[in-house]
């Protein structure tokens, strides 16, 4: 009897220490599971997680602005003569200029131009007249001189240069960019008709030689040009542009004799003062002075034309959107927003895009009503 009581008690206490063993083994793991669900995984970089809503695609044609401009001018002309000898001859009121020292010949034929604006058209004269009035240009500065109004149309496109986010450099160390530019690089073309106020050429120097009639009163012309833009000043929703482009030039067929004429590049520098109307649409007035200058010339004479134009712009620039418009009625929000893993803008280009304002079609009427509506 002793001896089953023993081997009962012997059998008991196995199964006890048995039993806490297990026990705790079991509460080890339960406890390793437990910390291993509530560890945290590694974090992501919020960068790298934008980048992968938005398409590359759109983010680079977004650097691309495109810039259409309609501009009202007022030019003022000279045409300088040099080297030549300007003659009037009272007898059928003619007006030329021939090589300087020719005056000075008693017969002729002579090297005489009657046309000297838009092409170099001989004119016969076998002999100057000795009543013909007579000024030689090395002696006196002979200029004439008119005026008249330009309304060029000009369409550009341009690569933008955003500025560093500072703030993100200085927290994070991270390069990012903001939105901020700082430089616009492009190229555009332009037209223009000069279109003269005056009928005809006027001078100072001399009455009796009088005025040159133009054959014309008009010229046609186009340029391409390259242009640099920088933002030399930015105020909320306002910044100024110094803005400086250069290129070449030229007039109609029509116009100027394209056989004889020469022209020189021409170069420009405005300020834009723009405002943002959004991210993607800007709007802006951009006054400017132009320099330009063209030269007929045959192997006797040259003469040369310049103009100095002074033009205000009234121009809109279009970017690409970044991000598409979300188009799903059920999430029409205004401001850029994330939506099934990529990011959306609530709004048109031509409308800001962060607004204050609540949803679409909300009035503050319909919103108390609302409010009232649930308690």
């Amino acid at each position: 009897m002793k001896r089953h009581l023993f081997f009962i008690s012997l059998t008991c206490l196995v199964l006890c220490i048995s039993t806490n063993a297990n026990a705790q083994l079991f509460k080890k793991k339960d406890k390793q599971s437990a910390l291993k669900a509530f560890t945290p995984g590694q974090a992501q970089d919020p960068a790298k997680e934008k980048d992968l809503m938005v398409s590359p695609v759109r983010k680079m044609l977004n650097k691309f602005n495109l810039q259409l401009e309609k501009g009202y001018g007022y030019f003022s002309y000279e045409n300088e003569l040099t080297d030549v000898s300007v003659v009037r001859n009272p007898r059928g009121d003619l007006l030329y200029i021939v090589p300087i020292g020719q005056e000075a010949q008693s017969d002729g034929p002579f090297n005489a131009y009657s046309n000297w604006f838009n092409d170099l058209s001989p004119t016969d004269i076998f002999r100057i007249d000795d009543d013909s009035q007579i000024v030689r240009t090395d002696t006196t500065a002979f200029v004439y001189q008119n005026n008249g109004r330009i309304n060029p149309l000009t369409l550009r496109v341009t690569f933008s240069f955003n500025r560093v986010d500072r703030l993100q450099l200085k927290t994070t160390g991270d390069r990012v960019m903001s939105d901020d530019e700082f430089l616009r690089v492009g190229a555009g073309i332009s037209t223009g008709t000069l279109k003269f106020r005056n009928a005809v050429h006027t001078q100072e120097v001399d009455l009796r030689v009088g005025n040159f009639i133009l054959p014309q009163t008009k010229i046609s012309t186009s340029k391409m040009f390259g242009s640099i833009s920088y933002n030399a000043y930015k105020f909320v929703d306002f910044s100024v542009w110094v803005d400086l482009a250069g290129g070449v030039w030229k007039s109609k067929a029509a116009h100027l004799n394209q056989e004889l004429v020469t022209y020189d590049p021409f170069f420009n520098v405005g300020l834009m003062f723009e405002s943002t109307i959004s991210k993607y649409f800007k709007l802006y007035v951009r006054p400017s002075f132009e320099m330009r200058k063209y030269s007929l010339a045959d192997e006797f004479i040259t003469t040369t034309h310049a103009f100095s134009i002074f033009s205000v712009d009234f121009g809109a620039l279009i970017k690409y959107p970044t991000y598409p418009r979300n188009k799903h009625g059920a999430n029409r929000v205004q401001m850029e927003h994330v939506f099934n893993g990529r990011i959306y803008r609530g709004r048109s280009i031509f409308q800001p895009q962060n607004p204050r304002t609540g949803k679409f079609g909300q009035s503050r009427k319909k919103v108390v009503k609302y409010g009232k509506g649930n308690g």
